[in-house]
């Protein structure tokens, strides 16, 4: 397990995913069950699923910054730590106080993730990944907001402005190194910005209206960036990988575009609640893209490809119904039950991949296909 960060935190975030929701079928399990389960899916799934791809991309920075010494990034030791801090935040969640030692242990992991990270980046002068070695922090602060306030919208619209962020560099990157193309992927800092002054306005308690044309102008400028990616030649061939991030990704302007709309002209879509509109972007989106993400580690290799198994397809499959059907359920709060155990079905197939992982060997690199003729994995650290 502790050959390499991802395997811990990845299988940690996929069977938190799993368990978490149940607390809306067994809501005697906390005395805020809705309160809770959105700020673990949070702090617990989307920080483990963090801390794995962050820890696992940063020596590939390092690398990039030709600053070999520090280029192995994090050991084993230092992973160990932050599974105890991560299981020793989960436990300080389930209390309802929020008084300073409740607040303590839930940051430690977040903290101490981001402190691994910004270490090395600031050794190597990496100032380009400082706001991504940051991210915990981000990640903290919309989790922290969301246990005090019961702001579910303004931790939804931070966690779909990091998604934005990050996937908004990683999917076009993969599509491109997929395409042949040399050239870095074109990013969408107008369409981010935009997401951000549509945070801000809902943060500084603007008109619905205001926050709601910002988020449609959003949604707009997340789907326009899509046309500079090499979609065509991306997806040649069917590649299930990379036609998971696409879907996942599609998400975010439709997500925007649901909440705007609820907050502009709710009657155009009468049946709709703006908790629905806040599941496109935590079950499709956030959901979708860490799964996405994370299935990349246990695909099979191929000279230059990677192969996803029928158990990711399935994960994925069965994450995106428990999307449309939460959406589709969302004026039969009777009948929630359905999308909550699709959900929790996926991530159990996904954690069974997870686990299996466990025993083979280390790929590398671990998120994206090796060139063809490079060797596909490395032994084990020991």
């Amino acid at each position: 397990m502790w050959r390499a960060p991802h395997l811990p935190l990845f299988l940690l975030a996929a069977v938190w995913a799993a368990l978490a929701p149940l607390v809306w079928l067994f809501p005697a399990l906390s005395d805020d069950p809705a309160g809770w389960h959105r700020q673990e899916l949070i702090l617990g799934f989307a920080g483990a699923a963090m801390g794995g791809y962050l820890l696992t991309a940063l020596p590939h920075w390092l690398k990039l910054a030709e600053r070999s010494a520090s280029g192995r990034g994090p050991g084993k030791r230092a992973v160990q730590a932050l599974v105890v801090a991560w299981i020793a935040g989960r436990v300080a969640a389930l209390q309802p106080d929020t008084d300073l030692s409740v607040l303590t242990g839930i940051s430690i992991f977040p903290l101490g993730l981001s402190a691994c990270l910004l270490v090395p980046v600031l050794s190597a002068r990496l100032w380009s990944r400082l706001p991504i070695a940051l991210a915990p922090v981000g990640l903290l602060a919309a989790g922290l907001w969301l246990r005090m306030t019961g702001d579910g919208l303004t931790a939804a619209l931070a966690m779909a402005l990091l998604v934005a962020v990050v996937g908004g560099r990683i999917v076009p990157a993969f599509l491109r190194a997929r395409a042949g193309h040399a050239a870095p992927p074109v990013t969408g800092r107008v369409a981010d910005l935009v997401l951000a002054l549509a945070l801000a306005a809902h943060l500084l308690g603007m008109r619905d209206g205001v926050t709601g044309w910002l988020l449609l102008a959003a949604a707009a400028g997340q789907g326009a960036r899509m046309l500079r990616w090499p979609l065509a030649e991306g997806l040649a061939g069917r590649p299930a990988d990379l036609a998971m991030l696409v879907a996942a990704w599609l998400w975010l302007p439709a997500g925007l575009a649901l909440i705007g709309l609820l907050l502009v002209a709710p009657s155009v879509l009468a049946g709709l609640s703006p908790p629905a509109g806040v599941h496109a972007l935590t079950m499709g989106l956030m959901g979708g893209m860490i799964q996405a993400v994370m299935a990349r580690a246990s695909m099979r290799r191929g000279p230059g490809v990677l192969q996803a198994g029928n158990g990711h397809k399935i994960a994925f499959a069965l994450i995106m119904l428990a999307t449309v059907l939460r959406l589709a359920l969302s004026a039969s709060p009777e009948a929630l039950a359905v999308p909550t155990l699709t959900w929790c079905l996926g991530w159990a197939v996904f954690a069974g991949c997870a686990v299996r992982s466990l025993w083979a060997p280390v790929p590398h690199p671990v998120l994206s296909a090796a060139r063809p003729g490079a060797a596909s994995a490395r032994p084990a650290r020991r």
